[in-house]
């Protein structure tokens, strides 16, 4: 009986691959590392509206996608050479789960196509660690833990129109969005050092670096709304086929706030300081495929964005001699830009390999200013920039796959990159006496990863599934030195290391 079930089963199998139709979705790209712009595949209209006026009939898609990874290492210290030789090592590790879903339609409307989907993108990371600090030759025993949480829902709304022998295409794209950032210092355990205490979201920088997490992450909690626009251009340019899209946004109706505690030896403190969120953002993408011979072209690719965010609140500080007024504004900006291309080679029908290099520069930079009026406290702490990331990375791209048969599919990716990175870590701090203290560290190094993708197409008569799993592993490690100005024999070392593997996977539909 079971060998029965077991043909009857093979030969289903079979005749499933004879008559079954080809399609091709999100998933296809998944289970070859993702490469856009590299190898052509339906869902490119997601990244230029002006290709969905390539279909047919109507369309209804989904998909989902889940990343873990595992943080095996996010250590930061830093260090004074020449006096008493204090040392703040913090060594942290956590997990970070990540989720993306997509499902929409696309059918004919007027001359051209619409569609209108519906995307939601998550992340959770929680972190902890110790840091056993030498604080001028006073031991601390510190443990600390961290929450980063984002969601994201998205609506969509596209349309394409063939004219002459171009297609026009738009996108309108509505988002609301919610981040937040947590951190929790259980400082000085022990009492070595006045006593314990635990302190939430403490915003000091310079101040104490037995209690700064601004090198992990900056603490916000935010919930804001951004509209997005694009305007895209696809068609043949003599041999070669372009596809152009222009890209700008900007965020409305925010809400910001920054919630510090401190549970202290003295007196308790506490701050809710509320404000908005502010910025915009612009980019473009620019791919070109040149045709060499039958079955083989050469695809290039450039993109390019930019993007401003600035969060602000202000309150009244309790505690001490409190309550007193406080403002904060936090600033984040981010720069990016990648160009490259490769090779894409159809053998026979359902058989491809492609190969791509690619030059990557990645910018970004931080800014917290917080302004604080308590009597004998702090006056400004300016940490600009805290810290200003810059880095060069060179990204190979592989792909392939191969049809088993009409109805199955099998591909294969995998990516590389090696990156060059530098970091300014500067701190000014300045309180009521006035004093000005600034600190300065320039570390650099090195970032690099690697990832593998296998994937899948099983295609029946009315729709195709195309699951997909990957995993990686990333490492970063930096390292610099600096002199303290107000005291130059005070030299400043500083280390700065992450490493994390992932494992992840996902499924596709196209009906």
């Amino acid at each position: 009986m079971k060998t029965k079930n077991l043909f009857i089963m093979i030969l289903g199998f079979f005749i499933l691959c004879i008559t079954a139709p080809a399609y091709s979705w999100q998933g296809r790209m998944g289970g070859m590392g993702d490469p856009y712009g590299l190898v052509q595949d339906e869902s490119d209209f997601l990244i230029h509206p002006a290709g969905i006026a390539n279909g047919k009939g109507i369309n209804f898609y989904g998909g989902y996608r889940f990343n873990y990874t595992d943080v095996m290492d996010w250590n930061f210290s830093f260090k004074y050479i020449g006096v008493a030789n204090a040392l703040y090592p913090a060594k942290g590790s956590g997990d970070e789960y990540k989720h993306d879903a997509l499902l929409g339609a696309a059918f004919p409307l007027g001359p051209g196509r619409m569609g209108l989907f519906f995307q939601y993108s998550g992340r959770r990371g929680n972190y902890d660690g110790k840091e056993m600090a030498n604080d001028f030759g006073t031991a601390e025993f510190s443990k600390f833990t961290l929450d980063s949480d984002l969601d994201s829902f998205a609506l969509r709304l596209l349309y394409g129109l063939p004219i002459g022998g171009f297609k026009l295409g738009s996108e309108i794209q509505l988002a609301y969005r919610r981040e937040e950032n947590k951190s929790t210092f259980y400082f000085d355990i022990f009492g070595t050092d006045g006593g314990p205490a635990i302190l939430t979201n403490y915003p000091v920088g310079q101040d104490d670096f037995s209690t700064n997490t601004f090198p992990f992450m900056m603490p916000y909690n935010s919930k804001y709304w951004e509209a997005l626009l694009k305007g895209s251009l696809e068609g043949a340019v003599g041999p070669a086929k372009i596809a152009f899209t222009m890209w700008g946004g900007i965020i409305f109706s925010g809400d910001n706030k920054l919630d510090v505690r401190g549970i202290t030896p003295g007196p308790t403190f506490s701050s809710n300081m509320k404000g908005d969120v502010k910025g915009w953002s612009v980019g473009s993408d620019l791919w070109l495929r040149y045709p060499l011979a039958e079955g083989l072209s050469l695809p290039f690719l450039v993109k390019i964005g930019y993007q401003s965010k600035t969060r602000d609140g202000d309150g009244p500080l309790f505690g001490g001699t409190g309550p007193e007024f406080s403002d904060y504004k936090n600033k984040e900006k981010n720069f990016w830009l990648e160009v490259g291309g490769g090779v894409d080679k159809e053998f026979v029908k359902g058989t491809r390999i492609a190969a791509g290099i690619y030059y990557s520069y990645l910018w970004n930079k931080n800014a917290f200013i917080l302004n604080d009026t308590a009597p004998g406290g702090w006056a400004i702490l300016d940490n600009s920039p805290y810290p200003e990331h810059k880095e060069h990375r060179v990204i190979l791209k592989l792909a392939g796959e191969k049809e088993i048969c009409p109805m199955t599919t099998m591909r294969m990716g995998m990516n590389f990159f090696y990156g060059w990175v530098k970091e300014d870590f500067i701190y000014h701090f300045s309180d009521s006496t006035p004093s000005f203290t600034l600190e300065n560290n320039f570390p650099d190094g090195y970032h690099w990863g690697i990832g593998a993708f296998l994937g899948w197409t099983v295609k029946f008569n009315r729709f195709s599934v195309e699951p997909f799993i990957s995993g990686g592993y990333q490492k970063l490690s930096l390292n610099g030195s600096g002199i303290s100005p107000n005291v130059p024999s005070l030299l400043t070392e500083s280390d700065k290391l992450r490493k994390e593997w992932s494992i992840g996977g996902g499924l596709s539909i196209k009906f």
